[in-house]
């Protein structure tokens, strides 16, 4: 087996170093083939069975059909830990020692850890088995765009869910109002520190990242622009419900703001609010939150960075801008909702050129998802199983920088590669792959790096360790594959058309002789019993599947 992956893996470079082409300017050819790849870039893959039920729909209504149905879909069941009301385990009160609070503060973490564990389960198996997969890509998305990470806010874990749940609920909606909630997110105004942001100190960190990643992108702004932002969103805080009885014990107001926190509802206090007047983006009055994310959204560039953004995501070829410039109108034209401008990227030319397809390396998440719904397990998404995205360099909730993830060759490197070559261990074998360990991974990486985020890094890393060794001893891998699921008995006893079926059933880029090869050498040498299972490892390991 050694010797077919080798096969594989020599030709990896053939993929990844093509050079795109100017983006075709006919018109769309809607057939099995675009639609497989509307599948692959939208549902995290589909079979060519359903991309020939799709193809019998005219493109514009295919497409509309899959906005509908991921707008209309319902949210998932909540996680079990999830309370009506947050409560503050790390609140310090004046009369509790050292001691007592060590202990809270270890007992806090842990539970945190457990239930941060529990909320990547509970999405990648929302996003396994959900029959709206494309409301949770563009969840996906937004998740990356919009970011906070669990590195800065380890005892969060509720204020992620709920920043899960505002996500997903305008993941197709309204920008403006999507917008909105955005900023007054526990977990955003947390992480780039808004929430104790007041006239006397106004903080630039959530003002520059909502002008440079989240709306307009670099130069459209100036650094006048984001300190004139920062005033007119001060005066935000988070509190406890207003019906909520407060504890009647002291606390010293020089603690920490997350030994103080008494809850995660936004209000606003006037009289923390800067009210003179300011000037942005060339606009001037005495503006507030709602100001300025109306002259934001109204700014001709932040159509057109959104729009950029999407165009990457999901890996249109526009090299003129001409599609970057349709989604941007439509963005404007149909006052901020986001579905105008995903209808005009999935019927242009432009994301179905053939330059476009099988241009593009899978995320670890989108490759990890995409190979569970493929292989139609029986059992349950386990810590263990989602934990194989981390030292393949996407951990969910925890993105690396406030510019979310990278993408394309980022993510492939020599360790990361080895393991995304090993994903049919765990997920056909039931095995965690040896040598996956975080900190054995990344102990060069660390050791370059920054000394003060060296530090960081390995604590995070050794946690990691941690916590995969423990979900190793716990729940582990509870996944059975079934040959039954992915091709029928007859097929196994004839070597050449199981190798045709899995290769046209798993893969939708062009696939290599090398690789039709090496999995008919495995389908024509391997026990009948071993047939399928040896062949989709091979297939989960080929340069092909990695891409889409």
């Amino acid at each position: 087996m050694r010797n077919f992956f080798l096969l594989l893996i020599s030709s990896w470079g053939l993929l990844t170093g093509y050079v795109p082409l100017s983006a075709a300017e006919t018109s769309v050819q809607w057939d099995e083939s675009a639609a497989r790849h509307l599948l692959s870039r939208t549902q995290f893959g589909g079979t060519p069975e359903e991309a020939q039920n799709l193809a019998k729909i005219p493109l514009k209504q295919a497409v509309q059909k899959m906005l509908e149905e991921a707008a209309k879909a319902p949210p998932p069941e909540k996680p079990e830990w999830v309370r009506n009301t947050w409560i503050n385990y790390n609140r310090r009160y004046e009369d509790m020692s050292a001691e007592e609070y060590l202990v809270i503060l270890r007992r806090n973490g842990s539970r945190n850890v457990a239930e941060l564990n529990q909320l990547r389960t509970w999405w990648v198996s929302h996003m396994t088995y959900t029959a709206t997969p494309f409301r949770e890509q563009m969840t996906l998305f937004w998740h990356g765009h919009f970011t906070s990470a669990t590195g800065k806010l380890p005892n969060f874990s509720q204020a992620f869910y709920q920043q899960n749940e505002i996500w997903r609920k305008h993941a197709l909606g309204n920008f403006r109002e999507f917008l909105e909630a955005v900023t007054l997110d526990p977990c955003m105004m947390c992480y780039l520190d808004m929430e104790e942001s007041n006239k006397d100190h106004p903080n630039e960190n959530y003002a520059r990242e909502l002008l440079e990643l989240f709306t307009l992108g670099v130069g459209n702004y100036t650094e006048k622009d984001i300190l004139e932002v920062a005033r007119a969103l001060t005066g935000w805080t988070l509190d406890q419900p207003d019906n909520d009885t407060r504890v009647k014990r002291e606390s010293s107001p020089t603690r920490a703001r997350s030994q103080l926190r008494d809850g995660l509802v936004p209000k606003f206090l006037p009289e923390r609010h800067d009210n003179g007047e300011k000037t942005i983006l060339g606009k001037t009055g005495k503006f507030g939150l709602k100001d300025v994310l109306d002259i934001l959204v109204n700014h001709p560039a932040c159509g057109k960075h959104l729009a950029s953004q999407m165009i990457a995501y999901f890996g249109a070829s526009d090299p003129k801008g001409e599609l970057r410039e349709r989604m941007a109108k439509a963005f404007t034209e149909s006052k901020f909702e986001i579905r105008p401008m995903l209808e005009e990227l999935f019927t242009s030319a432009q994301f179905y050129a053939p330059e476009a397809r099988g241009s593009q390396i899978k995320s670890p998440i989108r490759l990890l998802v995409g190979a569970l719904r493929e292989l139609k397990h029986d059992g349950t998404i386990t810590p263990a199983i989602v934990q194989l995205t981390v030292p393949m360099g996407q951990e969910l909730f925890n993105p690396p920088t406030v510019k979310g993830w990278p993408s394309g060759v980022s993510w492939i490197s020599a360790s990361t590669l080895a393991l995304r070559y090993r994903l049919g261990e765990p997920l056909v074998d039931g095995q965690i792959p040896s040598g996956s360990e975080a900190l054995g991974r990344l102990r060069q990486t660390v050791l370059s790096s920054d000394p003060v985020q060296a530090a960081s890094t390995t604590r995070r890393l050794i946690q990691i360790d941690e916590e995969r060794r423990e979900m190793q001893r716990g729940e582990g891998i509870k996944l059975t594959f079934d040959p039954a699921h992915v091709v029928d008995a007859k097929l196994i006893d004839d070597p050449e058309k199981l190798t045709d079926y899995l290769l046209n059933r798993m893969i939708v880029t062009k696939i290599r002789p090398a690789t039709r090869e090496a999995v008919r050498i495995a389908c024509q040498q391997s026990p009948s019993a071993e047939r399928v299972p040896m062949a989709v490892k091979l297939i989960l390991a080929s340069p092909e599947y990695q891409m889409e």
